[in-house]
């Protein structure tokens, strides 16, 4: 019985080692692809049956990408465009989460099913109000009406994620501080938001995302390129039938820098527990 069921575990600790491994492949393989073809030489790259490893190496795909395109200038856009528009989201999501969770106020429930149904209304329907609107206030053909679109999305799935995370902290802590003479303000800044920065880390990271990697509103909204975005600047690289793969995949490396960048930095904040041991049961 004992050579058995070790036999068993040994079978299922392979099984897991096996799927895992055929995990991370599937995962990290289309991102292998990307960095190789962004520096395998055009006839190398263009042939029916493409080696799994460049037998050269050029980096003429970047040169070109810089020199020669406007690439920059959509990246730049990107960067501010979502920079402001997760602080903005960040910023309103907080107050209105905390509100939502420690308040209590008519119509709070219609609310909070409001901005859980407004995240799941999809892009298409909303891209041709969203551009009326922002042709009405003079903002066509401008980054800074993203900004604005994108907190129709943002806001909710930041709302959304925070108050489940403000619910799992101790009201205990906050009425400690009423007691001390804090204010519901003074309570979340100096007691909440200490405890929720590794919830607030996570949907940072998640709502920069979002906002870097939009393309419906971004197509819609801005037409020049002084004004678009990186998804729009990697799909400009393909025309009628044609893809320029040099030029699709070194921007595609380029443009998920950021991105990249930005998890590795947050995860000095992704940790758990804070709040336990906080107040004593």
């Amino acid at each position: 019985m004992r050579k058995s069921n070790l036999k068993d575990r040994k079978l299922k600790k392979i099984g897991i080692i096996f799927f895992s491994i055929l995990g991370i492949f599937w995962s990290l393989f289309p991102v292998y692809w990307m960095l190789k073809s962004s520096i395998t030489p055009d006839n190398e790259m263009y042939k029916l049956n493409p080696s799994l490893f460049p037998s050269k190496i050029t980096f003429i795909h970047y040169k070109d990408l810089f020199t020669q395109t406007k690439f920059m200038t959509n990246f730049w856009n990107s960067l501010y465009v979502s920079i402001f528009s997760t602080a903005i989201a960040l910023f309103f999501s907080i107050i209105g989460s905390y509100a939502m969770v420690r308040l209590r106020y008519k119509g709070r429930l219609f609310i909070k099913n409001s901005i859980f149904f407004s995240y799941l209304l999809p892009a298409s329907v909303l891209f041709i109000p969203m551009y009326i609107m922002a042709s009405k206030v003079g903002l066509g053909n401008n980054k800074n009406a993203l900004v604005i679109v994108y907190q129709t999305f943002i806001i909710p799935y930041c709302c959304y994620m925070l108050m489940s995370y403000f619910v799992a902290i101790p009201k205990a802590m906050e009425e400690a501080a009423y007691i001390d003479g804090c204010s519901h303000i003074q309570a979340l800044i100096r007691v909440i938001l200490p405890i929720a920065l590794p919830s607030i880390a996570v949907v940072a990271t998640f709502a920069f995302t979002l906002s870097w990697n939009e393309y419906l509103y971004a197509l819609v909204i801005t037409t020049s390129p002084s004004q678009q975005t990186v998804t729009i600047g990697i799909s400009n690289f393909k025309y009628s039938d044609t893809f320029i793969w040099g030029l699709i995949m070194s921007s595609s490396v380029v443009a998920s820098i950021p991105a990249v960048s930005l998890y590795m930095l947050a995860q000095r904040f992704l940790k758990t527990g804070l709040a336990a041991g906080g107040v004593k049961q």
